[in-house]
């Protein structure tokens, strides 16, 4: 909170398994630390009624913000809609939107390199994925999240395409700082994320040193977010924490975004609202 995030995130387990977890921290976050959230919400193993509790439980907590998604299937599974749910996040979108209005904030989210079940497993092609996202946008989504990658590239590619098919909402640039190797192996791997070899050749030169490993982690993701900055491809940069906030203040230090020797915002730089966004009603 002493960062000053514009929002933090709150995620969802499949099928609500830890909804009430969920609610419970976003309230602490929002009403009582100040910090607004953006509370995560999939579609794996969700009838509508449990949608619904999600949504009303939001709603008296006053947070009015939500990454609708829809979910990972259970390790060694195939996605599929459960009986009563929905198909996709766009249907998730839609329904929220149908159901509520305008009174929730719907983010979505974006793979710059293919979804991991769809273009990255040859079952559509990225045109597909575009197009999608597109519907989601259409749908009421209003800003896009996109997943972590390591190549500024294919996100500045990501970006142009989603431009040429007409997606004008901001889209945030997931950031994943690198903190171990073990842990950067894995999310890779599940992700099927693409690897530049410089970075592959920075890790296997440093695999003997962690502390170096984290460092070269903060070097990258600061670098990374420098360069979307500068190009005017985002209005901002959504870094994935994993509830670690060492990694976080290295790249706001290094951005120049706080003091190094110190943990508060630099009073220069005023906090503004770049992206779609709703007050709490709290």
């Amino acid at each position: 909170a002493d960062l000053g995030p514009l929002f933090v995130d709150v995620t969802w387990g499949a099928g609500g398994s830890s909804a009430d977890v969920t609610l419970d921290i976003a309230d602490a976050l929002q009403n009582h630390v100040g910090v607004d959230v953006l509370m995560h919400l999939t579609c794996t193993n969700m009838p509508r009624e449990k949608v619904d509790v999600g949504l009303e439980g939001a709603k008296a907590r006053g947070v009015r913000n939500i990454l609708a998604l829809r979910g990972d299937p259970p390790a060694g599974q195939e996605w599929q809609a459960c009986e009563g749910g929905f198909e996709c996040a766009r249907d998730l979108v839609e329904y929220i939107r149908r159901e509520h209005g305008d009174f929730f904030c719907i983010g979505v989210a974006g793979y710059p390199e293919g979804h991991p079940a769809g273009f990255l497993d040859d079952k559509c092609s990225f045109d597909d994925e575009i197009a999608y996202l597109k519907s989601k946008i259409d749908a009421g989504g209003e800003f896009i999240v996109t997943q972590m990658f390591f190549d500024v590239d294919l996100f500045l590619k990501f970006v142009a395409a989603c431009r040429a098919a007409g997606i004008s909402v901001p889209i945030l640039p997931g950031i994943l700082p690198i903190t171990t190797i073990p842990g950067f192996e894995k999310m890779t791997a599940f992700c099927k994320s693409h690897i530049p070899p410089e970075v592959s050749a920075a890790l296997e030169a440093r695999k003997h040193d962690p502390a170096a490993v984290a460092a070269y982690g903060i070097e990258l993701a600061a670098e990374t977010c420098a360069k979307i900055l500068a190009a005017g491809a985002s209005p901002g940069v959504h870094i994935y924490t994993l509830n670690q906030d060492g990694p976080t203040r290295g790249i706001l230090a290094a951005l120049g975004l706080i003091d190094s020797h110190a943990s508060a915002p630099l009073p220069t730089r005023a906090a503004t609202r770049p992206t779609p966004w709703r007050p709490s009603t709290a």
